[in-house]
């Protein structure tokens, strides 16, 4: 299954929601989305507005690859368990934020790259993007060292701003 979540974020997020439902016709597994605030209908896809932080955390762990906002919880979550990530940030310009800063969260990511996270800086780029995580094994849960590497490398993003 490929979980794909949008977070809780108050502005929609179609681009990613209609990508990704179309590309669940392709993908020979099952998608489920947390769909948030939109009121996007999936034709393919599986989706619920929210889960509930347990069942979103399990999603993240029986997951075989995770699509994403750039959403720190996110990320963190997914690296926890090992689990691979395509991140798409939501862009302002779109409508789909108030400023950028996934944007600029992904372009750090994209020049200090992480094991297991690629970064589609747009729709166009997730098919690819995707393909390339569900090449990735995926790892034992509870990579603390990975975990705190990352923690670490978001601290330091935000003490830069």
């Amino acid at each position: 299954m490929i979980y794909v979540t949008v977070g809780n974020h108050d502005q929609p997020f179609y681009r990613l929601l209609d990508a990704m439902d179309r590309l669940a016709e392709t993908l020979g597994e099952d998608v489920v989305m947390q769909t948030g605030v939109s009121r996007y209908q999936p034709h393919t896809a599986k989706a619920e507005p929210f889960f509930p932080f347990d069942k979103a955390d399990e999603m993240i762990r029986a997951a075989s690859a995770v699509v994403a906002h750039a959403g720190i919880g996110t990320v963190i979550a997914c690296r926890a368990h090992g689990t691979p990530l395509v991140i798409c940030p939501r862009r302002a310009a779109n409508g789909e934020h108030f400023n950028d800063h996934q944007l600029e969260i992904a372009r750090e990511l994209i020049k200090d790259p992480r094991p297991g996270i690629a970064v589609a800086l747009d729709e166009t780029e997730l098919m690819a993007k995707l393909a390339a995580v569900r090449q990735l094994r995926k790892t034992a849960g509870g990579e603390a060292g990975s975990a705190k590497d990352l923690k670490n490398f978001l601290r330091g993003y935000l003490a830069a701003g």
